[in-house]
Parts: C-alpha cells; structure tokens; sequence
C-alpha cells in the first residue's frame, strides 16, 4: 500500500546538485580572497579552503558574490582591527549563524568593495578570460586564464532523468543562485529528458534562497500538489522551512526537504528538519520508488 502521497514534481538547486561546481566556486573565493589581501597588505589569518566551506556551512551564502563580498570585508576588519587577530575564521563562521551579507554589513567599513565592481572581477577569475564573454556578452575585467569553471561537470548519471520518469516524476523546476548567463553552461551540459518546465526556473535575478515566496512562485507555475526541494545547502533547507510557515492558503503544495550530504553528516541535516538525506543526486529515484511502496 502507497503509505506516502506520491511525489510527481522535483524541484532542483543546481551547484552541489545537478552541476558539481561548488568545489571550483569556493577555490576561486580563496584564490581571489588571498590575492586581494596581498596586493593590500591585510593579514590573511591562515584562510583555508576549510573556512570557506564553514562559512558556506553556515548559512546565509547561497550566493558565491556574498561570499567573496563578505571575506573581503571582513579580511578589511581584520586589518583595521575592528575584528580582533585571536577571533579564528571558525570562530565567525559561528558567530554567522545563517545571517550572511546582513551580519557581515556589520563589519563594514567605509573602504568596503563596491559589490557589483568586485563581482564582475571574481567572475573574470572564475570564468577565465575564454569564457567570461560567452557568459556575459562582454569582455572580462581582467585577463586570466583558463578559470576556475573549467572545473565543472554534470553530477547526474545520462540514465538518471528517465529514471526520474520511470519514478513516476512529470516535471522539474529549479531555484538557484546562479544567474540566468550562468545557467547557459547547466542547460548545455545536461538532457533534462523533456522534464523541465521553462517557466519554472528561478534564478539569482528572481530572488534569494531561503525566502519562501520563490517556492510560492516555483509551486504556481508546475501546478502540483506534492512536490521535493532537493539541494544541498542550510538555505535549501530553510527554503522548504519557511514555505511550511506561511498561512495555509498560501502553501499550495505539499513540500519534501531532500539533502544532497557532501559531509556524511545525515544526523545533522535531520536534526534541522531535513526528510531525507542522500550521499549522491543519482540515489534520488530509488528514494522516490522506495517511498512510493
């Protein structure tokens, strides 16, 4: 006996997800992070990979432009002294606590970046002076070469889209952080096997994971009734979190919070109110026919 409502409708994060490109975005954030605080002089307090991805851990940096935003103001701090040299990278990503931009803001300083100028650089070292024009339809800030996005690849297997057919899904949407000229390398790299619906596609230009209002929008444009967010971030999760919050009315769709677990850590996600947790994207269509039995 079907013990579940059956789920027909899978809404997908990308980076982590369907298009491994988490580790390259967060090397290029060290690298950019450590070559401005050399060219200007700020104490780097040992920043690690490992920090990177706390902060990431943390809450609140979806977005890979937050995240180089906010290390650069708070490298800034750290040289002014407005954060003192004994309070470690850890211990910040603590005091963090799913806050993001808005906590870093307090920090800021009157020589913090101009956050649009400082996007468009970090972009020209991720996308490499070879790829930055087919991206933006514009020449990069800077010549480098050959980016960090070369890094990137499809995390889905080529049987796993029909396998999502075969699961009994109809159609697929997606909320992500990447922009719509980022997604150009997603839709070129993957055959959504005719699943995914164009209108349901929401990207950094909609809005900013966890507000609700994108599953709202994201629900309403696939017309469903039981749906799944998988991603694999603490804002995927908050995302689903806080679309279970808003009045009844308003929540059109039941709302399954699945995690992609980078950190073999299912325990943790659970604990936050994850339904299901999974090592791989690949696993998710057995989930879905085991769940449906």
């Amino acid at each position: 006996m079907n013990q579940s409502p059956h789920i027909d409708t899978i809404i997908f994060d990308v980076d982590g997800v369907l298009w491994a490109a988490q580790d390259a975005y967060n090397q290029c954030t060290l690298f950019v992070a450590r070559k401005l605080a050399r060219e200007n002089n700020w104490p780097e307090a040992d920043l690690s990979l490992e920090d990177v991805r706390a902060f990431k851990r943390s809450g609140g940096f979806n977005s890979d432009w937050d995240m180089i935003w906010s290390l650069v103001v708070l490298l800034q701090a750290r040289a002014s002294g407005r954060i003192p040299p004994e309070q470690s990278w850890r211990d910040l990503a603590a005091e963090n606590a799913g806050r993001g931009k808005a906590w870093v803001q307090t920090y800021a300083g009157p020589d913090a970046p101009d956050f649009d100028e400082l996007q468009k650089y970090y972009d020209a070292h991720y996308w490499g002076a070879d790829m930055y024009p087919n991206i933006y339809d514009a020449p990069p800030v800077i010549e480098y070469r050959p980016g960090f996005a070369h890094a990137e690849k499809a995390c889905p297997q080529p049987d796993f889209f029909p396998r999502l057919r075969q699961a009994g899904v109809q159609q697929i949407g997606i909320i992500t952080g990447r922009n719509r000229n980022e997604m150009r390398t997603t839709r070129a790299g993957l055959d959504f096997d005719g699943l995914l619906k164009e209108d349901a596609i929401f990207t950094d230009e909609d809005g900013h994971k966890p507000d609700p209002t994108l599953m709202e929008r994201a629900i309403a444009a696939l017309k469903t009734d039981n749906a799944a967010m998988v991603g694999d971030s603490v804002d995927d999760l908050r995302l689903v979190l806080n679309y279970r919050k808003l009045p009844p009315q308003r929540q059109a769709a039941q709302v399954q919070a699945v995690i992609i677990d980078h950190y073999q850590d299912p325990d943790h996600w659970l604990e936050l109110g994850a339904d299901a947790v999974l090592d791989n994207v690949n696993q998710l269509p057995d989930w879905l026919e085991t769940r449906s039995k």
